[in-house]
């Protein structure tokens, strides 16, 4: 089930009430639930995710050179 913006409908429950009348009532409780129930969902950026070239733009440093396997 997709969830889209509709702006003809003007409150939540009826709203939710033409979601039940497609979709049924188990369908729309299950899937409010799995919303509730889920955590946050939050990207992590690490540092070495950034180019060199946007660390600098935004003024960070570059990320210095990691050691190469052959210099253990």
């Amino acid at each position: 089930m997709n969830a889209e913006m509709n702006r003809d409908l003007p409150t939540v429950s009826v709203a939710v009430q033409s979601l039940v009348k497609e979709f049924g009532l188990v369908r729309v409780t299950l899937a409010l639930a799995g919303l509730a129930v889920s955590p946050g969902r939050r990207a992590r950026v690490w540092d070495q995710d950034l180019p060199d070239h946007l660390r600098r733009d935004i003024g960070l440093w570059p990320v210095p050179p990691t050691r190469n396997y052959w210099d253990l």
